[in-house]
């Protein structure tokens, strides 16, 4: 009889927890992402990134998506090839030791640019038709 109630129990307590998963992940989807406003003084961020005996650098703002890269002593601003909505933005930048590349992500819509020639070029959606060039 003692099996039977721990058992039971054991069963109806997956029951409950199965349930209690099924129902949280639908709460949490109907919520509205945002962006969080950064914390004062947090309203820019520095990436680096080693390629070969060098460093580049990219200082940006995490709400403008705006973008510095050093140059010598000095920031020099990013071009941008089109608007730029406000956001909640990082930078990534890869390396093979040689070369590297800079990725933008809006971290709320997921729209992404590519540095491309020193200017950041907003990569394609999906479905999204190409701009004709007159």
């Amino acid at each position: 009889m003692r099996r039977s109630t721990v058992l039971g129990l054991s069963v109806l307590l997956g029951i409950a927890c199965t349930v209690g998963v099924g129902v949280l992940p639908r709460a949490a989807l109907a919520q509205k992402a945002e962006p969080m406003p950064p914390a004062k003084g947090k309203q820019f961020e520095l990436r680096l990134i080693r390629v070969g005996n060098t460093f580049q650098s990219i200082r940006f703002n995490v709400i403008t998506g705006e973008s510095w890269r050093m140059a010598g002593d000095k920031y020099e601003k990013v071009p941008e090839s089109g608007e730029v909505p406000a956001g909640d933005y990082d930078i990534q930048l890869v390396t093979d030791d040689t070369d590297w590349m800079a990725f933008r992500i809006d971290r709320v819509s997921g729209t992404t640019w590519q540095m491309r020639g020193n200017k950041w070029i907003k990569v394609k959606e999906p479905g999204e038709k190409e701009k004709k060039i007159d």
